[in-house]
């Protein structure tokens, strides 16, 4: 999580040599409860309700990529934050994640109305910068965010 939020917020990118792996490690660690609990991948214990195993962490996975594709799509977030997403929802689980969204999100406002508040305290900037400056200036680092809020919601989980 802290490569994610210190890449996002300076670099502005989630590398996928991160994403990728985290969400292979949680499905891996969701099989590993799986196989951990009572009766092991037997149909029983695959049938128990999700809180935890490795049906939770593949809905995790898949809620995480339901819940940024819009996003995504829209223009809201980019790709890294999307993976982001996915990559909390598949090591944490479905429950988890929606909590970290959340908070992320809440995050997410909070950090948005502190860049605007210092971008217009900020003297006015020089056009010897150019237009991709200006863009690149205005980009919320959401990844940022998303950290915050999984930070925050392994703080509050039990």
């Amino acid at each position: 999580m802290l490569v994610v939020v210190v890449t996002d917020w300076r670099w502005q990118r989630i590398p996928n040599v991160v994403t990728f792996p985290t969400m292979a490690l949680g499905l891996l660690l969701g099989l590993g409860e799986a196989i951990g609990r009572e009766g092991g991948l037997e149909p029983a214990a695959l049938g128990a309700p999700l809180q935890g195993g490795f049906l939770d962490h593949l809905t995790g996975l898949a809620i995480g990529l339901g819940i940024s594709y819009p996003f995504y799509v829209g223009g809201g977030i980019k790709a890294g934050d999307a993976k982001m997403l996915m990559a909390i929802g598949a090591v944490r689980g479905s429950l988890f994640l929606l909590n970290a969204a959340l908070y992320g999100a809440l995050a997410g406002g909070v950090l948005a109305l502190v860049l605007m508040a210092s971008r217009r305290l900020s003297p006015p900037e020089s056009e010897v910068r150019g237009r991709f400056w200006r863009v690149m200036k205005s980009r919320i680092p959401y990844g940022v965010a998303l950290g915050i809020g999984a930070l925050i919601a392994l703080a509050l989980s039990p």
